[in-house]
């Protein structure tokens, strides 16, 4: 009977494991998406001062939120506030990195022409290796499609003047210079990062929508433990009409009430009497010598 209920207590808790097992999974893949994505896009920030990439903001807001996932897939305690939290987080998260999608993909990506720079009419200008001179402006020709004109640039930059407007000033185009990069071949590898990671955040807004789900579903599961048996102790029962739960093999009647007497105290003194007193042998014989627990009263009776 033990091992049947084992069995059935193991085949209502796996399926909880399981399902918790595959969240912790999903949600792990989420955080190490998370961290890509803060790492990838912290690098590519850091390659120009021309592009602003605003990839790794979503990053983050979902690798807190993976990490509260986590911790409530893990502990016990506070478990339902914590996937609550990673809920809250993760919702969040996806809809920065959706915007995050929009202005790298849209507003950077497709503003960006890279077909001077693989033709390889784009220059590079450095005015030397020193810090003095990163702030030093200087003129240089700019020789375009139709038209040429002067062109200041900083020190370390690469410039494109076929994507350069001289007659507006370049305001035609924004990206037509790339500021603090080490050569033009930079700008190429520049280009590649920006599309990995508009592409890891379609992943992370796609993954983030799914762990979300996932999470709702389980936050109010509770964890089904296995079922003890049945034990009864000698201090907690003290009624002397409790029923008796035996087992015939490992407890008898006198070691679960050791301190309590198997007979009835007033009906066995007033039985005793009245045998004592009638003295008949006849009426001994109605009597057990070891009434058993519980035994009816008509039995002590004469």
């Amino acid at each position: 009977m033990k091992n049947d209920r084992t069995d059935k207590n193991k085949q209502r808790t796996d399926p909880v494991r399981m399902k918790r097992r595959k969240a912790l999974q999903l949600v792990s893949g989420m955080l190490s998406l998370s961290l890509l994505i803060v790492a990838l896009g912290i690098y590519t920030s850091t390659r120009t001062e021309s592009l602003s990439i605003t990839g790794y903001a979503s990053g983050a807001i979902l690798a807190f939120g993976s990490f509260l996932g986590v911790l409530g897939l893990c502990l016990e305690e506070n478990r339902k506030q914590l996937l609550i939290a990673a809920i809250v987080f993760l919702s969040v998260g996806s809809l920065t990195s959706f915007l995050c999608l929009v202005v790298d993909g849209v507003f950077i990506l497709l503003n960006i022409d890279m077909r001077p720079m693989k033709a390889g009419r784009c220059q590079f200008y450095t005015s030397g290796n020193s810090y003095m001179y990163e702030n030093y402006y200087a003129s240089v020709p700019c020789q375009g499609l139709t038209e040429s004109c002067s062109l200041k640039v900083r020190s370390g930059t690469c410039y494109c003047c076929d994507l350069y407007d001289c007659a507006n000033g370049g305001y035609l185009n924004n990206y037509y210079e790339f500021v603090g990069v080490q050569s033009c071949e930079d700008i190429l590898s520049l280009y590649v990062l920006i599309w990995i990671l508009t592409l890891l955040n379609l992943l992370a807004f796609i993954l983030a929508i799914l762990t979300t789900a996932v999470l709702g579903s389980i936050k109010d599961m509770k964890s089904v433990g296995p079922s003890l048996p049945l034990s009864y102790d000698s201090s907690i029962i003290s009624s002397p009409t409790a029923p008796l739960l035996t087992d015939h093999h490992t407890h008898t009647a006198q070691q679960l009430y050791p301190k309590a007497s198997l007979y009835v105290g007033p009906a066995g003194s007033g039985a005793s009497a009245a045998v004592s007193q009638s003295g008949h042998p006849e009426n001994q014989k109605h009597m057990e010598p070891n009434p058993p627990p519980f035994a009816p009263l008509y039995n002590l009776l004469p």
